[in-house]
């Protein structure tokens, strides 16, 4: 903390314009996405949306997964709006009682993603300039969600909470609740927005990421090509303009935004973790299951690329 605040206020002229841009891109980007979804998906938990849709899934995602029926909700919702609504909807099902520690465990595994807006229209189109590229990266996303599930799924426990009861309604509640919980939740996700972009000119500045990106370098890695990686493992948006921005053909670099964009960054990680902490979550078995679901969206992505690019 110390390390961050000490450049502030010796470079007030250098950092503060970075807190405001991140505030800006918070502001006329995130905000206009992201709150429309946690509002009206608050509003459709409370009206028992996640309990319909559950029923639906129920079937599937206990023998895939072995998961709540609510995690049916949370899937859908998570594939459709992308970080970090997935971790909030578990917060939210944890707290309500609705779901256990060890189901909202597992459902996390398979329920972290980030939206199709973001993929197609951010880094495939605006980025790298090919919308099959943004279209393929999507895919593999989904697909090494959907693994990385199978993965982790939750063994049979003897704590079993979510026996699907419908909630018990209560209109008059709900669009005050899910108008201050959807305030609430998308000003965790600015404020973090905001600190890391300020925290990922900081580590450019003092030479960090030019620091972690040697050892890619000597594997071979291109210089241009290794910053924007370390750069995404801070905060992906930047990240992966600069991958998209190495000179490299999109073969190359759509599959390393798969990697990056499935990671999440440490922006992200810090959004989820904000939520899933409620849930008991550890901070080290959500590092593990971004890395594997990560490593898997790459792989995915490269033979599909190789393929179809």
């Amino acid at each position: 903390m110390v390390a961050a605040t000490v450049p502030i206020v010796i470079f007030p002229d250098r950092y503060l314009p970075s807190v405001s841009y991140g505030l800006n891109l918070f502001v006329l980007n995130v905000f206009p996405a992201l709150f429309p979804f946690f509002f009206f998906s608050t509003i459709l938990s409370g009206l028992n949306f996640g309990y319909d849709l559950g029923l639906v899934m129920k079937k599937p995602l206990k023998k895939l997964y072995n998961a709540p029926p609510v995690a049916g909700y949370v899937f859908v919702m998570s594939l459709l709006c992308g970080y970090p609504i997935g971790a909030k909807l578990l917060s939210d099902f944890y707290s309500d009682g609705l779901i256990t520690k060890e189901e909202a465990k597992s459902a996390a595994t398979f329920t972290s993603t980030s939206g199709p807006l973001f993929i197609v229209g951010t880094v495939g189109v605006t980025m790298l300039g090919d919308k099959t590229a943004g279209f393929i990266i999507l895919i593999s996303h989904y697909l090494a969600t959907a693994i990385n599930g199978l993965i982790f799924r939750r063994k049979k426990s003897t704590e079993e909470k979510s026996a699907l009861a419908p909630p018990v309604i209560d209109a008059d509640g709900v669009l005050k609740k899910s108008m201050v919980s959807a305030l609430l939740s998308v000003a965790v996700v600015g404020g973090f927005i905001a600190v890391f972009n300020l925290v990922l000119d900081i580590c450019a500045d003092v030479k960090i990421i030019d620091f972690f990106s040697i050892p890619l370098i000597k594997c071979g890695v291109d210089k241009s090509l290794a910053e924007g990686i370390v750069s995404a493992f801070i905060e992906i948006t930047k990240g992966c303009l600069l991958v998209s921005k190495s000179g490299f053909p999109v073969k190359t670099t759509a599959p390393i935004c798969a990697l990056l964009i499935t990671n999440g960054g440490l922006s992200v990680t810090m959004q989820s973790l904000t939520f899933l902490g409620k849930c008991k979550i550890s901070p080290a078995y959500y590092l593990l299951f971004k890395a594997t679901q990560g490593i898997l969206a790459f792989l995915i992505c490269f033979l599909l690329s190789l393929l179809l690019l």
